[in-house]
């Protein structure tokens, strides 16, 4: 409930995908299938063609500044990096946008909205099941619990 809800406002808050009137996604929306279907066909054909929100973690694909990307992959879990195994193609999106977008910190997700097509390609280090055309990035909002030294240690 709370991803849905945190998903809706930030569709609700951004002026570029109002007019597009953007779907919001989560992961498990990708491989809709029981979990002994082949990852190749367990894609979710409703989506294709459709402007869609996800939240995920990027993977810069186009150089070495990871604070600016336009060119990246977006993965379902921090961490995915090119010295460990990749998700399975259906929980891998291949984004491009025309221009470079701001990437705050690589280890927080970001909201990435787009128009999502089915398309197996080889992208990087992994095998994908989806490209995106990227419209908007958006910060995920991220909140820091606030702890003092009381609560820091207790017997």
């Amino acid at each position: 409930m709370k991803k849905s809800l945190i998903l809706f406002i930030a569709v609700l808050f951004s002026s570029q995908l109002a007019a597009d009137e953007a779907m919001s996604i989560l992961w498990q929306q990708l491989a809709p299938g029981p979990s002994d279907l082949p990852v190749a066909t367990n894609v979710n054909q409703d989506l294709d063609g459709k402007t869609i929100i996800i939240p995920g973690f990027i993977v810069p694909l186009d150089g070495l500044d990871v604070s600016r990307s336009k060119n990246f992959l977006l993965t379902p879990q921090q961490g995915a990096c090119f010295h460990k195994p990749p998700a399975p193609a259906n929980q891998l999106i291949h984004v491009v946008f025309d221009e470079p977008i701001a990437i705050p910190d690589a280890h927080h997700p970001m909201y990435i909205a787009g128009t999502l097509s089915i398309k197996s390609a080889q992208s990087g280090f992994a095998k994908t099941g989806y490209a995106l055309k990227g419209i908007e990035a958006i910060e995920y909002p991220i909140s820091v619990a606030k702890t003092s030294a009381a609560h820091s240690h207790q017997h």
